[in-house]
């Protein structure tokens, strides 16, 4: 926005809340819905002041929230002079979706010697919104009444009635215009986009005689060079808008242009063609890459090759800019992520908590005891053994060494009972058993190897007492002393 006064202006956008008016019972509904769309809009700045011959840039962002159109008046006024009332428009689309967006309900085309014999083509743009492709078709039901009000003339045709056009892309609609009378000409020709709605489009042409001035608006409103550099703007080009003007069919017509890097890194430029199928075929730039040190420019050659008919032709082309610094720590960071994911996808980490053990633990088998720590399964009992013998076991007749033996076995497995706690444990159970065992083996073999070494003599003690209680001892017997009497 300019001020080309000669004295300071202030401005103020101001949104529906902000009039304060006082709206009928029938009009709150509508204020309602400007003020849902309010949250939606945003305008920076909203306020300000420009000095004499000063430019300001402002911002105009819409957030898509919802599905479906949001409008919203908003009145621009500046202090000292008129009121602009505005019109703010967004829509949001659902994915997957196509969506015609329609700038305008009228076009006006160049306008036309009457009497021409070859009339130039002009282009009416539908530009597709949504994500997916888009197929039209032109109805010529208004054109053909046309040529029959005009005795079978055709005065405005459709070269291309039915087309596709691809996802955020334009499509460039062909008529040829040829009137027969110095008027103005007005066809409502609806659209009809394949699986959605018909819009109309009202198509104005303009006949002329050959020594009339050609008046009409090139409908384009952009200015040959930016006024106002933004905030961390890459590049600025010498020139935004080139007219080649009139030029013969066949030929070639050059027009230079400068981009300069007004930023503190290097940069890198790509020129886009395809915006329209049309637009790659007679456009051309040359050099269409390249890549700019800070402070420096470069030459930009763009050439126009017209076709064999003629055309009028209203073409964008796009500069793509590129931070070089930015885009290498943005690939930096994405083989980094790539890296994450693929690491992730191959390797697995235990998450799961170590299990506590006792800081002390007496791992003697004579006194290690199984704590609920380490096992958290309850067990068995555990299994008592006993290697003692009861005194009602010996056999009667046995002898008082047998006796003492047997009390002093018994007293020793009654010691090694109190000295083995109870095992909770399998394994130590497994290990105590084999460990009575060996004891009881070795205590047998003990036993066996006394017995053979100490039984014969105990036998032969007791047969001699036992001889000597059934044989007595033998003596001589007594002589008797008799008296012989002679």
């Amino acid at each position: 926005m300019k001020n080309s006064g000669k004295v300071s202006s202030s401005f103020r956008f101001l949104f529906p809340p902000d009039l304060c008016l006082d709206m009928a019972t029938w009009a709150e509904e509508k204020v309602e819905d400007a003020s849902r769309a309010k949250e939606k809009f945003n305008i920076e700045p909203r306020e300000g002041t420009i000095k004499p011959g000063d430019t300001m840039s402002l911002m105009f962002s819409f957030r898509h929230g919802s599905e479906g159109l949001e409008e919203l008046p908003v009145l621009l006024k500046l202090s000292r002079g008129r009121e602009i009332m505005l019109q703010l428009r967004g829509v949001t689309v659902k994915p997957g979706l196509a969506y015609p967006q329609i700038a305008h309900k009228s076009h006006t085309l160049q306008p036309v010697i009457i009497g021409s014999d070859c009339p130039p083509i002009q282009y009416y743009e539908l530009y597709n919104g949504g994500d997916s492709q888009m197929s039209y078709e032109v109805m010529d039901d208004s054109l053909s009444e046309l040529t029959e009000e005009n005795y079978g003339c055709e005065i405005m045709k459709c070269l291309q009635p039915t087309g596709r056009v691809q996802p955020h892309s334009i499509a460039q609609i062909p008529f040829l215009f040829s009137p027969l009378e110095a008027k103005t000409y007005a066809v409502k020709v609806p659209i009809l986009i394949v699986g959605g709605d018909t819009y109309t489009i009202t198509i104005f042409g303009e006949g002329i005689t050959p020594g009339q001035q050609t008046t009409a608006d090139k409908g384009s409103v952009i200015p040959d060079k930016q006024a106002v550099l933004l905030n961390n703007q890459l590049a600025v080009l010498s020139s935004e808008a080139i007219d080649f003007g009139v030029m013969p069919t066949f030929s070639v017509s050059k027009k230079i242009v400068f981009i300069s890097n007004t930023s503190k890194e290097d940069i890198t430029f790509r020129w886009n063609t395809n915006t329209t199928p049309l637009c790659s075929e007679v456009i051309s730039v040359s050099p269409d890459s390249g890549t700019l040190a800070s402070g420096a420019s470069t030459m930009i050659e763009i050439s126009l090759l017209p076709s064999s008919y003629p055309a009028i032709f209203d073409l964008d082309i796009i500069c793509e800019l590129t931070d070089n610094s930015k885009e290498a720590a943005y690939k930096d960071a994405l083989a980094r992520y790539e890296h994450a994911l693929e690491e992730e996808r191959i390797t697995f980490t235990i998450k799961e908590a170590k299990p506590q053990t006792p800081n002390k633990i007496d791992k003697s088998m004579d006194n290690w005891v199984a704590t609920e720590t380490l096992n958290k399964y309850h067990t068995l009992p555990p299994i008592r053994l006993s290697l003692r013998l009861p005194l009602t076991d010996l056999k009667p007749g046995s002898t008082t060494a047998q006796r003492t033996r047997n009390t002093a076995q018994g007293r020793k497995e009654s010691r090694r009972e109190k000295s083995y706690p109870l095992l909770r444990n399998q394994h130590s159970r497994f290990i105590f058993i084999c460990e009575s065992l060996v004891r009881w083996l070795i205590s047998s073999c003990f036993r066996v190897t006394w017995a053979v070494l100490m039984c014969p003599r105990m036998l032969s003690l007791s047969q001699i007492r036992t001889s000597k209680q059934r044989f007595p001892v033998w003596r001589p017997p007594l002589r008797s002393t008799r008296s012989v009497t002679s």
